[in-house]
């Protein structure tokens, strides 16, 4: 490839990198994963800059040299936590800050590292295998969690357009990634490779971004069950399974049954199971449970065999694992309490 195909190539990487970063930036959302996508674009527009300044100019700052490397130990960990944190919809953990304890140290030398001293003698292979391991992290983690989609409740929400987005963003870095490491430590590919490589990744990335929502409102905000489409009959056959174990059976006079639990006495995947109580029920599968816990408390606080049972017994013979948790779904499903609920009993 000809110096000026990289050249233009590698600057329409970096200068779609900066637009995206402004355009984060100034958008109304304020969140984590925004935040983490606006500083990651941010990143990788001053890594490529400073790949295509050591190139083309004579003279570049040592400092601003050091820059790019910071921004670039900087980026893997950006992309890898992104990932988890659009899947998963957290909120931010102090605990993830020792990621970014490498940039740190980089950025606290940003006016004493030079090539000599420290680049050529190990620190930029050292950053060189950092970036790889984090790219491999972050494919592994799409892959595997792509595999489990159908199991798990938060994966089972993102459509099939965000699997898509998240796609070509974690292959885009991923191909810049290995191409900085292929060219310095095997010798298999031009300087350039990598931006070159990012700026044909980056046109895709930049549609996706601004014209599908994937970076702010659609990240863990989207249509629930959207992708989910279940015949009327097989719906009904679900739900009238449901409410046959509930009566028949009575499993949630256990402690621990949860979700996971029902979806295997149904024969069901859990996403299903769950999309079929919140639209058959009209509630959330805790809720669903605690009526039916509540409705047992009830036949008990009511029975004659009963009355010389305490409160906190029958509570926890229906399942509930606190009197707490107890009291406050009783009052939530009857609008008093189990003790007035009780006295008031003919």
């Amino acid at each position: 490839m000809s110096e000026t195909a990289e050249l233009v190539l590698g600057s329409f990487g970096a200068m779609q990198s900066a637009f995206l970063s402004v355009y984060l930036f100034l958008s109304k959302r304020r969140n984590t994963k925004n935040l983490l996508l606006t500083l990651f674009f941010l990143f990788i527009t001053l890594r490529i800059v400073k790949s295509l300044l050591w190139v083309y100019l004579d003279q570049v700052p040592q400092w601003f040299l050091n820059l790019g490397f910071v921004a670039h130990s900087a980026s893997g960990p950006l992309l890898f936590l992104y990932l988890i944190y659009f899947m998963r919809d957290k909120s931010w953990k102090g605990i993830h800050l020792l990621h970014f304890l490498p940039s740190a140290v980089l950025l606290l030398l940003l006016f004493y590292l030079n090539e000599a001293n420290f680049w050529y003698k190990g620190g930029y292979s050292a950053l060189l295998y950092q970036q790889l391991t984090y790219a491999l992290l972050t494919l592994g983690l799409l892959v595997f969690s792509f595999g489990r989609r159908r199991r798990e409740e938060s994966l089972a929400k993102l459509a099939n357009r965000d699997w898509l987005w998240l796609s070509v963003l974690v292959l885009g870095v991923f191909s810049i990634q290995l191409a900085y490491f292929s060219n310095y430590l095997l010798g298999l590919t031009p300087y350039l490779a990598g931006p070159v490589v990012y700026g044909v990744f980056v046109f895709a990335i930049a549609f996706f971004a601004v014209t599908e929502r994937q970076t702010g409102s659609s990240e863990g905000q989207l249509v629930k069950y959207g992708n989910i489409h279940l015949e009327a009959k097989e719906f009904d056959r679900i739900r009238n399974r449901i409410e046959t174990l509930m009566v028949a059976e009575k499993p949630y006079l256990e402690a621990d049954f949860s979700l996971e639990s029902l979806s295997e006495l149904v024969g069901t995947a859990r996403y299903i199971v769950s999309h079929v109580i919140n639209k058959g029920f009209k509630t959330n599968f805790s809720d669903l449970i605690n009526s039916y816990r509540v409705e047992e408390a009830k036949s008990k606080l009511s029975s004659d065999a009963f009355r010389n049972i305490k409160i906190a017994q029958i509570a926890y013979e229906c399942g509930f694992n606190s009197l707490s948790s107890f009291n406050a779904s009783f009052k939530k499903h009857t609008g008093t309490t189990p003790s007035y609920f009780r006295d008031h009993q003919s």
